[in-house]
């Protein structure tokens, strides 16, 4: 029987792909791609056995664990996660929530609340063509791949985990692999053997996904916006985000 597992079709996942695609214990995986949403959502449904899950989504109960060394991370700015504007953060009346990650909206709204000391009306943003008609005074969090394009059409564009580093000088966690209980120790080596592999061949990585996104630096993003281990700094990262946030 397949271990079902549901990654993160973004671009900052690439090197977690890339080692599940070439290691043997793919034999053993029914893999799927999502929005970060959609993942978590199979994980509580029992879809899947183990996915990259929104910290925000993350199960607090004795069913679930955070298992392997690695998650999607950002030391300084991440680049795909921001709140993207015609005006100063500080002048916006709404923020419009990109509704695949929970995380990012919770974040959003915490820096919002505690760094950047503003009260904007916060509204689920239904379309995402919807952003491109730059509605005055309303800001767009947009996270994954649509912030590449995003960052031509907009002057300004606030970073999240840029802005959490500033407020807690902490490191941030976007996502996390999780599985639930049962999943046998073995399975969660192997995938921890897969997901090191690809990180550890993160110039092969680089080079096959270049030519799928010509107007990004796939090399500088993937190495040096996205942070892969997860060490104890974004352990503790994520554990303060979790207590703040509620």
């Amino acid at each position: 029987m397949k271990v079902n597992i549901s990654a993160v079709a973004y671009l900052n996942a690439a090197p977690f792909i890339y080692g599940l695609q070439r290691s043997p214990f793919i034999e053993s995986v029914a893999l799927s791609l999502d929005i970060p949403a959609i993942s978590a959502q199979k994980l509580l449904s029992g879809e899947a056995d183990i996915a990259l899950t929104p910290v925000a989504a993350i199960p607090q109960h004795s069913d679930f664990s955070v298992v392997t060394d690695y998650c999607i991370g950002a030391t300084g700015e991440v680049a795909s996660v921001a709140i993207f504007a015609r005006a100063a953060i500080d002048r916006l009346h709404t923020i419009y929530l990109d509704s695949h990650s929970r995380t990012s909206a919770a974040l959003a709204q915490l820096l919002a609340r505690e760094h950047w000391h503003i009260s904007p009306r916060f509204a689920p943003l239904k379309r995402y063509d919807s952003a491109a008609e730059l509605e005055e005074g309303a800001g767009y969090l947009l996270i994954g791949d649509k912030t590449f394009a995003a960052r031509r059409r907009f002057t300004h564009a606030y970073d999240l985990a840029q802005a959490w580093i500033a407020y807690t000088g902490k490191p941030f966690v976007f996502a996390a692999w999780v599985a639930k209980r049962g999943v046998p120790p073995s399975v969660v080596a192997q995938l921890n053997d897969a997901l090191r592999s690809g990180v550890n061949h993160i110039e092969e990585v680089c080079s096959e996904a270049q030519p799928r996104y010509p107007e990004v630096d796939v090399t500088e993003y993937l190495t040096g916006n996205i942070s892969y281990p997860l060490d104890a700094a974004k352990r503790a990262g994520m554990e303060a985000f979790l207590r703040i946030k509620n």
